[in-house]
């Protein structure tokens, strides 16, 4: 008998965390993200998914399906059965891909159901070290005198989170910025580093080596209470036109709608004490994320504000998306 599981186990692998002697093999649940591997999505899914498989005694795989802004992602969970193998990690993409694209028709509300959040990553506002400014409110102040009409910030891409952040800042503090879209994050950082662009909007995972070897700076974080990687930057809610205000970039599991409410309940408590060992948290902090755990209930609470803040300003940017 312990020869036969001794065998089982060298086939299922590493990936494979079975608990309690006896326990039968059941079908594996795919962890399914679409952003492409290495990336902070990526880092957030593997950790997480690890400590998933220990609490509910099954296989979680990760699938990376890139694609259609993250849709394809989306769809492969739509497309597959009602019973919890498929699970969705998502972020500001489920919400903002169907608005400023009107030929996505899935709605998050209606297509699926939350199994809840699992963490927060700082956003921040980053400067080339050679900038004359220090704080966001240096450069607002130059900004509304009129001292440079074009000042530019890059984001990985239209409609993206950190574009958001961006003509919200534009629309809050009344000022004029030009929003360079590129396809990807390891250009924008060379090209902030060297002076072709003004700012960028950064993830914190991305910026802080950059911060950290004094090649650029940050000017604001987008956080309710701050980092602490950044003692010294003021978050974004306390700058004048901003009070209060938590934008923060986010990553929460979804199942398909019409998945049992017990099977959904069960992923719920795993996803909570996942978050709950104090090894998850400090493993997602050393990559500059914040373990942010609400249950499925206070997730849908959450994002229905976020949802409303994120239509107000795509339909003010006119921002869209072919």
């Amino acid at each position: 008998m312990k020869r036969r599981l001794l065998n089982k186990l060298a086939v299922l692998g590493a990936g494979a965390l079975l608990v309690g002697a006896g326990h039968a093999q059941t079908k594996p649940i795919s962890l399914v993200i679409g952003y492409s591997a290495g990336g902070s999505a990526d880092y957030i899914a593997r950790i997480v998914g690890g400590e998933l498989s220990k609490q509910l005694g099954r296989t979680v795989v990760i699938e990376n399906v890139v694609g259609a802004s993250g849709m394809l992602a989306v769809q492969k969970v739509l497309n597959g059965p009602a019973d919890g193998s498929l699970i969705y990690m998502g972020s500001s993409d489920l919400m903002l891909v169907p608005m400023i694209n009107t030929k996505v028709k899935i709605d998050w509300e209606r297509d699926l159901l939350p199994v809840g959040r699992a963490s927060t990553v700082p956003m921040i506002l980053a400067v080339p070290a050679s900038s004359p400014y220090g704080t966001m409110a240096d450069l607002f102040k130059a900004l509304r005198k009129g001292g440079k009409q074009t000042f530019s910030y890059a984001t990985p891409g239209v409609g993206t989170m950190q574009h958001i952040y961006g003509e919200l800042i534009r629309k809050q503090a009344g000022v004029e910025l030009l929003h360079v879209p590129y396809r990807g994050g390891p250009q924008i950082t060379a090209d902030l580093v060297g002076g072709q662009i003004d700012s960028a909007i950064l993830v914190l995972p991305t910026a802080m080596p950059f911060i950290k070897d004094g090649k650029i700076k940050a000017l604001s974080v987008l956080d309710a209470a701050g980092v602490p990687q950044l003692p010294n930057v003021r978050p974004i809610g306390d700058e004048e036109g901003f009070k209060g205000m938590v934008f923060p970039l986010w990553h929460g599991l979804f199942m398909k709608a019409g998945t049992p409410a017990a099977t959904v309940q069960a992923s719920e408590k795993a996803l909570l004490g996942a978050l709950a060992q104090p090894e998850v948290r400090a493993k997602l902090a050393e990559g500059g994320i914040t373990a942010a755990p609400l249950n499925g209930q206070d997730l849908r609470a959450f994002l229905k504000p976020q949802s409303t803040l994120y239509r107000e300003i795509v339909t003010s940017a006119k921002i869209a998306q072919e």
